[in-house]
């Protein structure tokens, strides 16, 4: 079981994937913002984080800058997701720090949840 980070400014995405992480046996923490999310990372240690590009104030790239540039998040694992299909934009965001992207209008839970088992072992 693993403690499961997911940013989204959507409550309904938010609680839609909060509920699939718990039915995989995780404990989902939820954030509806960027700044709520690194608030979160400093008295959290979650495992894995799902994080939102799209999102009023700080997106989901500068979530990830920022990460990726302190010492005590570096290594944490990150899945970006958008509504940017875009297959230049992917290959931006994996350039950018993100372990993976997927696209929400293609979500497959099947999927999801290899790329979380994936993560979660490995940390």
């Amino acid at each position: 079981m693993g403690c499961i980070l997911v940013v989204d400014d959507h409550p309904d995405n938010n609680e839609m994937l909060c509920r699939l992480l718990r039915c995989y046996g995780h404990r989902p923490l939820s954030a509806f913002s960027g700044e709520a999310a690194l608030a979160l990372l400093g008295p959290e240690h979650p495992d894995l984080v799902i994080l939102d590009v799209m999102m009023p104030g700080m997106d989901g790239l500068e979530v990830l800058r920022l990460i990726r540039s302190n010492p005590s998040t570096s290594h944490l694992p990150v899945i970006l997701y958008s509504g940017i299909s875009d297959a230049s934009f992917t290959q931006h965001a994996l350039q950018k720090g993100a372990n993976e992207f997927w696209v929400k209008g293609m979500f497959d839970i099947s999927r999801l949840e290899k790329l979380v088992e994936k993560y979660v072992s490995a940390a």
